[in-house]
């Protein structure tokens, strides 16, 4: 009598695993139709990423991330990037962390206001930043605030111009060097599912530049899922959408994927 109870909340389980995870994957399918019958100043792209975390000590994690994205759908790499970072949990209710990120971004061709046009180009840029976040537990929901300040470095570059009527080369433009300070103020909801490997999530976040105190930049919504396949593999797959492009990122509507490995 035991085992076929148990055998029946297996399966129970299972109905609830898989139905669950139907109807957050139709959510997203359907939120990514959207975003391609958005308006037409809006664009659409793919990010997709791998994470290897590393617990070194109780407490204290360090991890390592690729990530690739695209923009104009899939028909063009928006860029390519790699980090390093690490966190600490002060309390069970505040965790702190630190990170660098190296990213490699494509400059579509521009005109400049004398008329020469500047093809594409690839450009480097450093990322540091630091984060402090905080975390409540409410029945099955977890609330969390994160405030990270971040640091982003252009460097110069010297990119070939051409003269717009007949193609000769001019001297090449030079882009100078640009420093860049940002407040990302994030918060985010989880709903703990009983017995269920999805994790759903949202969240709102806000980006303000400190070059200029209290300039707002730009707003970011995201809804997706955790899928944990096991106690070190897991998968997120999300939507996201942003108010505001910069120039390594487009503004619009994104379809994500993540993978992350923990030992």
């Amino acid at each position: 009598m035991n085992k076929k109870m148990e055998d029946k909340s297996g399966r129970e389980s299972q109905k609830r695993f898989w139905g669950t995870g139907r109807y957050l994957i139709g959510c997203l399918l359907l939120l990514c139709m959207a975003g391609k019958s958005h308006a037409q100043g809006d664009d659409f792209g793919v990010w997709t990423s791998a994470e290897v975390k590393k617990k070194i000590f109780s407490g204290f994690d360090a991890s390592l991330e690729g990530e690739f994205r695209t923009r104009d759908g899939l028909q063009t790499v928006e860029r390519w990037s790699g980090s390093a970072g690490v966190s600490y949990k002060m309390f069970r209710w505040l965790k702190a962390s630190a990170g660098y990120m190296f990213i490699h971004y494509y400059h579509p061709m521009e005109v400049t206001k004398k008329g020469n046009y500047i093809p594409e180009y690839w450009q480097p840029k450093h990322r540091v930043n630091l984060s402090l976040t905080g975390k409540v537990d409410w029945r099955r929901f977890t609330f969390s605030l994160r405030e990270r300040w971040q640091y982003t470095y252009r460097p110069s570059q010297s990119v070939p111009k051409f003269d717009g009527d007949d193609g000769s080369v001019k001297n090449d433009e030079y882009i100078s060097g640009k420093g860049k300070n940002v407040l990302r103020s994030r918060l985010q909801v989880e709903y703990n599912i009983r017995k269920c490997a999805f994790t759903p999530y949202t969240s709102c976040e806000l980006s303000h530049s400190l070059n200029e105190i209290g300039a707002f930049e730009k707003l970011r919504w995201t809804l997706g899922t955790e899928w944990k396949l096991s106690k070190k593999h897991a998968l997120d797959f999300y939507y996201l959408y942003q108010n505001k492009a910069d120039d390594d990122e487009a503004n619009g509507h994104v379809i994500g994927a993540g993978y992350s490995f923990k030992f």
